[in-house]
C-alpha cells in the first residue's frame, strides 16, 4: 500500500502525461517490487502446507529453515525465486486491475457527491472481486507451480507446458477451481484494507 501511495503520488504522476493511466501503471509496479522481495516467503509458506507435520518435519522455524537451506545448497540460492513468474503472473495484472478500477470506481462517486467508508468498500469489494475472476488461472497455475517445486523438484515446472499438460488431463475448467473461496476471502478483504487505508488518508494526510 506504502508503494503503490508513492508511485501514485509522487513518482509516476511526473514521468506518465496520462492521469487515467497512473493508478494501473503504479498498482502493476508496486506489485512486481514487492512479490520479488517476499517470493522467497512464498515459497516457505507453501512448503509448510504442502509437507505433512511428522517428526522428522516439525513445522519448527529451524526445520523450516534448515529445509530452505538444503534447497539452496542443492539447487543454489535462485531456487528461492521458483515459481516468481506465475506468481508476478498473478498478482502484477490483479494489482494493477484493481487500483486502475478501483480509482475510476471512486472517481465515480466524488463527482457525484459521495465519499467515505462505505463507498470505499463497496469500490475494493468489487474491483477485488473482478480481479480475481480475470487472474484466477494464473492463480491456479502459481499453485501447482510451487507444490511441484517442493513435492518433486525433478518435475516439469515450466508454465506454459505445465498449463497445457493441466487442461488436457483435468480440462479448462480446472484453471477456475476454487474460484468462489477465493473470492469469499478477496472481496471482504479488499474491501477492509482499502477501507482502513482511506480512513487513515482522510484521518492523518488531510490538509489542516
Amino acid at each position: 500500500m506504502l508503494t503503490y501511495d508513492y508511485l501514485l503520488r509522487q513518482v509516476l504522476p511526473v514521468v506518465i502525461p496520462f492521469p487515467s493511466v497512473v493508478p494501473l501503471a503504479a498498482g502493476v509496479s508496486a506489485r512486481s517490487i514487492v512479490a520479488s522481495v517476499v517470493s522467497p516467503l512464498e515459497l516457505l509458506r507453501t512448503n509448510l502446507q504442502a509437507t505433512p507435520r511428522s517428526p522428522n518435519t516439525p513445522h519448527t522455524l529451524r526445520s523450516v529453515l534448515g529445509a530452505l537451506a538444503g534447497l539452496v545448497r542443492e539447487h543454489g540460492v535462485g531456487h528461492l525465486w521458483r515459481g516468481l513468474g506465475p506468481t508476478l503472473w498473478r498478482d502484477v495484472p490483479f494489482s494493477g486491475f484493481y487500483w486502475a478500477s478501483y480509482e475510476r470506481m471512486k472517481r465515480h462517486f466524488e463527482e457525484r457527491g459521495r465519499s467515505g467508508p462505505t463507498v470505499a468498500f463497496a469500490c475494493g469489494a468489487t474491483s477485488g472481486t473482478a480481479a480475481a475472476l480475470l487472474t484466477s488461472p494464473f492463480d491456479m497455475l502459481k499453485t501447482r507451480r510451487q507444490a511441484l517445486i517442493v513435492s518433486m523438484p525433478g518435475q516439469q515446472t515450466r508454465a506454459f507446458p505445465l498449463l497445457r499438460q493441466i487442461v488436457q488431463t483435468e480440462g479448462v475448467s480446472v484453471m477456475f477451481a476454487g474460484l468462489g473461496p477465493r473470492i469469499a476471502k478477496i472481496a471482504p478483504a479488499c474491501g477492509v484494507m482499502i477501507t482502513c487505508f482511506e480512513v487513515r488518508v482522510s484521518l492523518f494526510c488531510s490538509p489542516s
